[in-house]
């Protein structure tokens, strides 16, 4: 069973992508800006997750060079999100906010994926 630490904030985040960002095959075809912008708001929240105090101590230095290689890419066309900072969270919570957060990251990144697949082909 999973554990849920807080309810999905209604104005979408953590930023999620959806059907009204345009991401689908036919629209990126004519127009993706909205569906990059969605993708770089993404990677900006979850590379500032990992260089928060949630993952203090535990660093992935890997993920988080992954993240700021995708960044750079997907920044040369969009510019750079507006940043929100990361609250500070209570240590005990740390091990569960880093879960949830690499589980959400996971999901994100496949969904990121397939989007990236169909523009390449």
């Amino acid at each position: 069973e999973e554990t849920h630490l807080s309810e999905e904030d209604p104005k979408n985040w953590p930023p999620r992508i959806r059907c009204s960002d345009a991401c689908d095959p036919s629209m990126l075809d004519t127009n993706n800006t909205r569906c990059l912008q969605r993708i770089l708001e993404g990677l900006q929240h979850y590379r500032d997750l990992l260089g928060s105090d949630i993952f203090t101590a535990r660093r992935l230095p890997r993920l988080e060079a992954a993240l700021d290689q995708l960044l750079g890419l997907v920044q040369q066309e969009h510019g750079r999100p507006p940043r929100h900072p990361m609250a500070p969270s209570e240590t005990w919570a740390h091990p569960l906010l880093q879960r949830l957060a690499l589980q959400r990251l996971q999901s994100f990144a496949a969904i990121m994926s397939r989007v990236f697949t169909h523009s390449a082909s």
